[in-house]
């Protein structure tokens, strides 16, 4: 995660890859607080089926060096 700063706000933000079905990757950063199930829909609008998402962290959480934490999607049949 990582922090924009302005003189009147600060905005933490992420970075999520997205793995689409169809084989093409995407990279998003988005706002830390961003409703899970939000970016679900808006990445699905980008670029369709969903096969997996990968949370990056960033270095300067304790115990996640250089590492991603990958969350698979279920869909319902």
């Amino acid at each position: 995660m990582e922090q924009f700063h302005h003189p009147t706000t600060s905005i933490s933000i992420m970075k999520i890859t997205v793995n689409y079905q169809s084989g093409h990757r995407q990279t998003f950063i988005v706002p830390k607080n961003m409703l899970a199930l939000d970016f679900r829909k808006w990445a699905e609008e980008i670029g369709g089926k969903i096969d997996n998402i990968e949370f990056s962290l960033s270095k300067n959480q304790v115990g996640f060096y250089d590492s991603e934490i990958k969350e698979s999607i279920l869909y319902p049949e």
